[in-house]
């Protein structure tokens, strides 16, 4: 047995109490630091726009009102085009900005009642899922208020970037019955592209898909084109029965 000199004993129990003066000073772990959310850069192309003087490429939500019950838009980020001329740009989403529009309530609401509202023959699987859609538009700001309003707009498309609270898969029938969209969305953030199909045999039935893009092909251009009809066109003929 190894007898410690009385002066070393003293030092340990020095040593140990100011352990537990330490301890008991000091605060609980803090809040864990934000992860890091990347930013998403979309490129688009559109017919060439001469004079580019408050034109801005847009990324828009439509926010639900509690009060009218109707929905409001709302610019999420904008670029501004320069130049003589425009035929190209590019668009910033900021990770955070996209993690703060996911979590707002009136922008990710339920899918089935809404984006599917109006529509027939409606399955959602799971129907529980919730979706946040940001609309892109190229538009003139006349009034530079830094918002588009009736009669700004230039040209448009119906590709989506949405955010689902889980993935899914979806389809219905327009209110006219001419037309069967289907639709594949994956958890999170993702490019949804917009195609039509108009198969030979049968005349007047349209087919649309809405599905989410491996996050690699964001990188392809997305274009933009005047207003068509969502349902009969994707506002480029591409031939081999698309349309």
């Amino acid at each position: 047995m190894i007898t410690l000199p009385g002066s070393f004993s003293m030092r340990l129990l020095g040593v140990g109490a100011l352990c537990v003066s330490l301890l008991t000073a000091c605060p609980g772990p803090g809040p864990r630091p934000t992860p890091y959310l990347p930013p998403s850069q979309l490129s688009f192309t559109f017919p060439t726009v001469q004079d580019t003087t408050d034109v801005k490429l847009a990324a828009v939500a439509f926010v639900k009102d509690e009060k009218t019950g109707g929905y409001q838009s709302q610019v999420v980020t904008f670029t501004p085009l320069s130049g003589p001329a425009a035929s190209s740009a590019t668009l910033f989403l900021d990770g955070y900005r996209l993690d703060t529009w996911a979590k707002n309530p009136a922008c990710t609401t339920p899918f089935l009642g809404g984006e599917t509202a109006g529509m027939q023959e409606v399955t959602v699987t799971p129907n529980t899922v919730r979706t946040c859609n940001l609309y892109f538009m190229l538009f003139r700001d006349a009034n530079r208020n830094g918002a588009p309003e009736s009669g700004e707009v230039l040209y448009e498309t119906h590709d989506l970037y949405s955010y689902a609270t889980e993935a899914f898969t979806y389809r219905f029938v327009s209110p006219d019955g001419r037309s069967t969209e289907t639709g594949t969305r994956t958890k999170g953030w993702s490019l949804v592209r917009h195609q039509v199909l108009q198969p030979s045999a049968t005349p007047g039935r349209y087919l649309v898909s809405m599905n989410s893009l491996p996050s690699a092909d964001e990188r392809l251009n997305i274009r933009l084109h005047e207003r068509t009809d969502y349902f009969t066109s994707q506002g480029l003929s591409l031939g081999g029965g698309q349309k």
